[in-house]
């Protein structure tokens, strides 16, 4: 199965060229609250996110930011109330996007025009698409020793000016690998500073490893390779423009993926030429997927697992069910129920929780009571015996 989608987004809008020529730079921090506001109000995040909160710490470059609700996801607005030309930024990580196409539909090119308002501009600063290939036998470790020893490599199509044919040009693109014990689970193609770059990774075992929101699916695939295409700056701007003028999910998929093909199509090496020869398979496949519309649209997912792994580290690792069973097997079940009722009583008459447990509550707390207003019910989806 191949999924296509968008995993995290940055925008900036700024104020329109008519409004900024008579703009004081005095002016600037009540027109900001102003725009922020009617943005808001036109994402519907209020009722999405929650309330605005003062955040404490802005991005650098800005001064002022704002969180919606507590969440324990990234989600915030800044700006820099001495700079208009700064404009507002607004980040989405890919759990906060998650939440909001979950909560209201709106994949984000629907959101982007719904946005849109006269008094100012939006566009994408960042975007990272993404292709997975699910249980498609995708192997990292293949694609990084054939990059090493020259039998694939990123080309790009281009005219040729004598033939005016269509053919292939190599892309001078660095490349690196992390190892793994034996295996290379992460690629990067292209430069940090770069305004693109693609990311190959095993999504599996990254769910898995760091209980990802995506947890249960990773559990369920055999295998689940990520191509995870980072766009910033003029590739974004670009993006943004084109995003505007799509009108269904089709075209939304197939923007993602031709972009990600236009940018990092993989090619098998002729030895004898030294020119592009076939598409490597996991290229071939996007282009299948784009020609005959059988890719899906990722699904957004928002499920924390963190208090289930630690119910889970309970009974698993934690020590207590030993604890328990040495009590049962020393006075009976009946002192086993007695040492869990005098727990029960400690944890409300006299356990002092951390700052980092309160943290964690006041972070998902509403989440996790809004989705599951009952423990059993919380036990019955999420429990992993």
């Amino acid at each position: 199965m191949l999924e296509i989608g968008v995993d995290e987004i940055t925008l900036v809008f700024q104020l329109s060229r008519n409004r900024k020529s008579v703009l004081g730079v005095r002016d600037w921090d009540s027109v900001a609250e102003e725009l922020l506001e009617e943005f808001v109000k036109r994402a519907g995040f209020l009722s999405v996110f929650g309330d605005k909160e003062k955040e404490e710490k802005a991005p650098e470059g800005y001064k002022i930011a704002y969180k919606y609700g507590s969440h324990p996801f990234y989600f915030f607005f800044a700006y820099n109330p001495y700079y208009p030309d700064m404009g507002i930024i607004v980040k989405f990580s890919a759990q906060a996007l998650d939440y909001y196409v979950e909560a209201t539909g709106l994949e984000v090119y629907r959101f982007m025009q719904k946005v849109i308002y006269p008094d100012y501009t939006i566009r994408l600063s960042r975007i990272d698409l993404t292709a997975d290939y699910i249980d498609e036998d995708i192997n990292i470790t293949r694609i990084y020793q054939n990059l090493m020893d020259g039998r694939i490599s990123v080309f790009r199509e281009y005219t040729s000016k004598k033939t005016g044919k269509l053919e292939y040009k190599k892309v001078s693109m660095g490349y690196s690998g992390f190892l793994k014990e034996q295996d290379v689970p992460t690629i990067y193609i292209g430069s940090v500073q770069s305004d693109s770059r693609l990311r190959i990774y095993d999504k599996k075992c990254e769910q898995i490893e760091n209980k990802g929101t995506k947890f249960d699916k990773a559990v369920r695939c055999k295998n689940w390779v990520r191509f995870e295409g980072v766009f910033k700056h003029e590739y974004a701007h670009q993006i943004s423009e084109q995003l505007f003028n799509i009108s269904s999910d089709d075209e939304y998929l197939n923007l993602i993926a031709l972009v990600l093909v236009q940018k990092f199509c993989f090619m098998t090496i002729d030895k004898k030429t030294g020119k592009a020869d076939v598409n490597t398979d996991y290229t071939q496949m996007l282009l299948d997927a784009i020609n005959n519309k059988s890719f899906k649209l990722k699904a957004p997912s928002t499920r924390n697992y963190s208090l289930m792994c630690n119910i889970d580290y309970i009974f698993k690792g934690s020590g207590i069910m030993n604890t328990l069973y040495k009590v049962e097997e020393i006075w009976g079940v009946e002192a086993a129920a007695y040492l869990l009722e005098y727990m029960a009583e400690y944890l409300t008459d006299e356990f002092e929780p951390s700052n980092d447990c309160l943290l964690w509550l006041r972070k998902n707390k509403i989440d996790y009571q809004k989705k599951y207003p009952t423990f059993n019910l919380y036990i019955g989806q999420n429990f992993i015996g």
